[in-house]
């Protein structure tokens, strides 16, 4: 089984991946991980099932790109808060699900993105 790395290339950054204790889950909200721009670091919650935890990076990973694509600042599409989350979020559990239901496919993008022959 493959692990989380600590570090992902998103455009021209390096983005930490930090795995952490500390549970931010508040009465109000409930996630796993979230991604600060001003630190440049994906935090997942630790406690999070492993399937959660894939889904939570994907996510977050859209909020990097989001944000280095400026999709979400003054005058981008997803400028208001609300709008970016329910975007990445249906994104990443639709995603999520064509990866669940085809477990091929990945193996199908990985292979053939490395320039390996496939069937």
């Amino acid at each position: 089984m493959s692990k989380i790395q600590d570090k992902i290339k998103i455009g021209w950054k390096d983005v930490d991946i930090d795995i952490i204790k500390t549970s931010f889950i508040k009465e109000t909200t409930d996630y796993w991980g979230q991604y600060n721009n001003r630190t440049n670091k994906i935090e997942i919650q630790q406690e999070a099932p492993e399937i959660d935890k894939a889904n939570t990076l994907l996510h977050e990973v859209l909020h990097a790109i989001l944000y280095h694509s400026s999709l979400n600042q003054p005058g981008g599409p997803l400028r208001e808060d609300e709008q970016e989350e329910q975007v990445v979020n249906s994104m990443s559990n639709w995603l999520m699900g064509v990866f669940v239901d085809n477990p091929w496919f990945l193996d199908y993008l990985k292979d053939t993105i490395h320039g390996k022959k496939s069937k």
